[in-house]
């Protein structure tokens, strides 16, 4: 790991329970931005056939986010081997989440889905929040 991504790995944890706001994600490149910086969530490239989370780093693609927050989130570490099945097998996952601080709705949820212990997999789930009637 460079210097660069050191530093992005430390900056993404130290906001880890913070209240931040949230600009959106890009699926397809695997980048969020929140409070202006775009992060990227990277797979491990060497793992062959299983695929790990690597590591959350700096981003400088072009991927496009709102103009305006879509939300206030709060990034939270998780272990889903407490968590209540949500349909995407989150009980068996590791990593990260970004949670709507007004009502709780996950925005966006990364790391390693282990929910067959042999074939780990790499998620990146952005979930867009219903408009509000």
């Amino acid at each position: 790991m460079n210097n660069v991504d050191v530093m992005a790995k430390n900056h993404f944890t130290s906001l880890i329970g913070a209240e931040l706001e949230y600009y959106g994600a890009d699926e397809a490149e695997r980048t969020f931005m929140v409070d202006g910086v775009v992060f990227l969530v990277r797979e491990d490239p060497d793992d062959g056939y299983r695929s790990y989370m690597d590591t959350v780093t700096y981003d400088l693609s072009e991927s496009i986010f709102f103009r305006e927050p879509v939300a206030t989130v709060v990034i939270e570490e998780y272990d889903g081997t407490n968590e209540d099945d949500d349909g995407w097998n989150s009980t068996a996952c590791k990593g990260f989440r970004l949670v709507d601080s007004k009502d709780g709705h996950v925005w966006l949820q990364f790391g390693t889905n282990n929910y067959d212990d042999y074939y780990p997999c790499f998620i990146f789930r952005h979930s867009a929040k219903a408009p509000e009637r």
